[in-house]
This record gives structure tokens, sequence and C-alpha cells, in this order.
């Protein structure tokens, strides 16, 4: 009960935040928190779900590029990453989700152990230079990332909780 009170008065300051890209990172660090940085995904609403995949998406491919995600825990949540960039209107940035997931030329394995001994598997300069070409396409925010996820959550606030 202590902890729900918290988490309202949290949220309350979240959702008072007026400079938007800090709404987003607290927004961000709650939903991570609440849902043990993804260890616990079943406690997250479907919202919270696409706000929590595509945060960790964007974090991961700006701070080492798809392969950097691919790789990390981020990863198992790869297969969801186009349809919840779609969720949020962001049609350019899921295409690009999808053409790295192309890239790969096989579904990834949910499982990280599994997903890197399957990468590293098939891993070439092919690869490499495709998963680039993806990473530069990104890089270009072809959607306005922070107005889409924005205009999202502020739909979905009840259930961001």
């Amino acid at each position: 009960m202590l902890q729900n009170m918290f988490s309202k008065g949290k949220l309350k300051k979240i959702w008072n935040m007026e400079d938007v890209n800090e709404r987003i990172m607290a927004l961000s660090e709650h939903v991570a928190e609440k849902c043990r940085f993804g260890i616990k995904m079943e406690k997250l609403s479907s919202p919270e779900r696409v706000f929590f995949i595509t945060q960790n998406v964007e974090m991961e491919v700006n701070n080492g590029g798809f392969s950097q995600f691919f790789y990390n825990s981020s990863g198992d949540f790869a297969g969801e990453m186009v349809g919840a960039f779609q969720e949020i209107g962001a049609e350019k940035t899921a295409a690009i989700c999808r053409q790295a997931l192309d890239a790969i030329g096989q579904p990834l394995p949910q499982n990280r152990a599994e997903r890197i001994e399957m990468i590293e598997a098939i891993e070439t300069d092919t690869l490499t230079d495709a998963l680039d070409v993806c990473d530069n396409a990104f890089y270009e925010y072809q959607d306005d990332l922070n107005a889409l996820t924005d205009a999202y959550v502020k739909q979905h606030q009840a259930e961001l909780t």
C-alpha cells in the first residue's frame, strides 16, 4: 500500500514535468524499475510494455547500434520492437527495425545466450555492414520519437501506473 502511494506521488511529479525529455526519461526510469528492467514484464500494462521496448531500443541503438541491442538483454524483446514503434506511430523507425531484423535473416531467440550464439554463428562483414546502414538510418530520426512517445504516453496516461 505504501509503495503504491509513493508510486502515485512519483507519477504525479512526472506528469507535471514541463520538459518533454525530462518527462520521458523519468517515466522510462519508473517503468524500468516497475518491471525490474525487463525481468518482470508481466507487471506492465500493454502501453507500458510498448513504452519500455521503444525506450530500450532507442537507448541501446544510440549507445552501440543494433548489434549492441541484439547482444544485450534488451534484445530479448527484438521480436516486439517493430510492433512497438508502429504502436506509437513511428512507421519509419519501425521499418528500420524491420530492416535490422531482416539483416539477421532468421528469427532471433528471446533467450539472450541462444541469441548471442546464433548471431556469432552468422556474423559476417555483410551483416555488420547491413546493421551499420540500419544504425545510420536510425540516427537520422526520420520520426520525431520524442513527440510521438510523448503523445502516446499522454494518450495512455491512465494505463501507465
